[in-house]
């Protein structure tokens, strides 16, 4: 994923309502990339024709994905468990901030809405499929940043606080990932 792309991933609501009473705000990394969110809930089968809608599709490099879009524009992609492609593992879109496309974002919010889903960033934050509360998120983003100050951004991204954010958590609950002193 490119700095300028700001990730949208699909979670379906019922998934998430099992795991907490209410729907969270956001959710802490080790849950949100070690839940397997579709194991017991799957679209609607041919949700793809509405993505089709949404952005052209793309050669996968992968035989268990399907792909669309432009690979550092606006793109989106439907992991599945295997080749079949009969059961889908994850929904995700990516858009450009850097020409950010309220149809497009609004195409977005209509798919989630039609298959049930809330929308997690990148930042693990949990987003309803509302037009004008996305794009407020990615106006807000580190992609938009990026383009609108890309030396600031950078610089930020270099703080502790963000790096131990960024980085994957290790298996061990009880280690912290290590940290340098450059």
């Amino acid at each position: 994923m490119a700095i300028w792309q700001w990730r949208l991933m699909f979670i379906p609501e019922e998934a998430l309502l099992r795991k907490y009473d209410v729907l969270p705000l956001a959710i802490p990394q080790d849950v949100a990339e070690d839940s397997l969110w579709w194991s017991d809930i799957q679209p609607a089968v041919g949700f793809e024709q509405q993505i089709d809608l949404i952005l052209p599709e793309a050669t996968s490099w992968s035989t268990s994905m399907r792909m669309w879009g432009e690979k550092h524009g606006d793109d989106a992609h439907v992991c599945y468990v295997d080749e079949s492609k009969t059961t889908v593992e994850e929904i995700v879109f990516r858009i450009n901030a850097g020409a950010i496309s309220p149809e497009l974002v609004r195409r977005i919010c209509i798919l989630a809405r039609q298959l049930g889903c809330m929308l997690m960033t990148a930042e693990y934050e949990i987003l309803a499929p509302d037009e004008s509360m996305v794009l407020t998120a990615i106006n807000h983003s580190t992609a938009k940043g990026y383009i609108d100050d890309p030396v600031s951004t950078l610089r930020k991204l270099g703080q502790p606080e963000v790096q131990e954010r960024l980085n994957y958590p290790m298996k061990d609950k009880g280690s912290k990932p290590p940290r340098t002193n450059e």
